[in-house]
């Protein structure tokens, strides 16, 4: 007895030895009361939020989703829900043999678009089928396609509806998707382009088109087809960012411009338009235009046109040298103002300059009229301001005697303001 409580004793005084606080004891403590605690939670606690389904509550729920889902094992099914119980109940086949894929459409990793067929119905039903492959088993998961096929429908009918719109454009319009092929093209642009419509609406991409183009030669010829090359990388960057615009000059006298802009979705548009005849026309223009300039250098007076908004369109080689300035070199536009302002310089006061603004710049009906200038070279000047047709003015300045002057049916007379 008296041993036993030696040993008692010596059991105490051995704990009272050990350090509380030391870090190896404290880790002790803290792994010893997390498993006590998980112990006590597993015996007498059920966590809240801790979902227990039985297996029938798991099919139940699986049988209210709106898919099809069975999983097979080598070709066969070993489970479904509801909704592909109720599809299989008018099919022959089962599982995924029971579907063909849509052709048109191509994969796109495990999503499939599939079609089915009833055996009483003439109509088939269409899915977008996805697939996952756990261990040794396929699950599918099949979805109706009929919200994707409206869409589609949608979009076509908006297409043709386009189409509609643009039927009766004269430009021509080739629209590119965001892979560059060709989605939507008017009438115009067989027309103008020599293109036949049965090879544009097999959906050439945006290359083929323009080789189309080359070898058709509705595109300028290049020196070499590098620089072809880089061409169609231009007109392909430059309709993407909105700033491709050319006229091509064809061999065969054809002019047409061609515009590139972007389009929805990352896609592009082309417009062609044959200004062949607006060119031609504009050339004749300016070649009659400086045919009558030309005309005008070679007269002996000084001549001056502006347009209607005040601005100097020409004058001739007379006129700066009667003036001594170079009004035909200046490098800004020179307007009425600037106008008066150097020639004032140039002569004598007089009221006529003022008058002179004010024919040139205002809209009413005006008649000629004429004026005397005296320069600072002695010289004594005859102006004869005359309107003619898109509103501009024709200025006419003589130089003349007083003997001339005298011999003028009547003075020289200012404008009745």
């Amino acid at each position: 007895m008296l041993c036993s409580q030696k040993r008692n004793q010596r059991k105490i005084s051995n704990l009272s030895d050990v350090d509380l606080m030391a870090p190896t004891t404290l880790i002790l403590f803290a792994l010893a009361g997390a498993l006590l605690a998980w112990v006590i939670n597993r015996l007498f606690f059920q966590p809240e939020n801790t979902p227990q389904h039985s297996p029938q509550e798991l099919q139940q729920t699986l049988d209210h989703a709106p898919l099809i889902i069975w999983a097979e094992t080598n070709n066969k099914v070993i489970w479904s829900n509801a909704p592909y119980q109720t599809l299989f109940e008018k099919i022959d086949q089962i599982g995924i043999a029971a579907f063909e894929p849509v052709t048109k459409y191509t994969r796109s990793g495990n999503s499939r678009r599939m079609r089915i067929c009833a055996k009483d119905e003439k109509q088939t039903a269409e899915f977008i089928v996805e697939k996952i492959t756990i261990d040794n088993k396929t699950i599918y998961y099949a979805s109706d396609a009929k919200p994707l096929i409206e869409t589609e429908q949608e979009l076509q009918r908006f297409i043709q509806t386009l189409t509609g719109t643009f039927a009766h454009l004269p430009i021509g319009l080739a629209i590119f998707d965001k892979k560059r092929d060709l989605s939507l093209f008017n009438p115009a642009l067989t027309e103008l382009l020599n293109l036949p419509a049965e090879w544009l609406i097999r959906q050439p991409s945006l290359m083929g088109f323009l080789d189309r183009l080359r070898s058709e030669g509705i595109m300028p010829e290049p020196d070499d087809f590098s620089s072809l090359r880089e061409e169609f990388h231009n007109l392909e960057s430059g309709a993407v960012e909105g700033t491709y615009r050319a006229e091509w000059t064809l061999a065969n006298g054809r002019i047409y411009r061609v515009v590139g802009r972007p389009h929805i979705q990352s896609g592009l548009a082309l417009l062609f338009e044959d200004i062949s005849k607006s060119v031609m026309v504009e050339r004749q223009y300016r070649a009659e235009l400086e045919q009558l300039y030309s005309a005008f250098d070679s007269l002996a007076d000084g001549v001056a046109i502006f347009d209607p908004s005040g601005e100097l369109v020409f004058v001739n080689d007379a006129f700066d040298e009667l003036w001594c300035c170079d009004m035909a070199g200046a490098l800004a536009p020179v307007n009425v103002i600037d106008f008066t302002r150097t020639l004032q310089e140039r002569s004598a006061p007089t009221p006529a300059w003022g008058d002179f603004r004010e024919f040139v710049l205002e809209p009413t009906e005006r008649s000629q009229w004429q004026a005397i200038f005296n320069l600072n070279t002695q010289r004594t000047v005859l102006g004869t301001f005359s309107p003619i047709t898109g509103g501009q003015v024709f200025c006419e300045f003589k130089v003349v005697t007083n003997t001339e002057l005298f011999q003028l049916d009547e003075k020289p007379r200012q404008k009745n303001i």
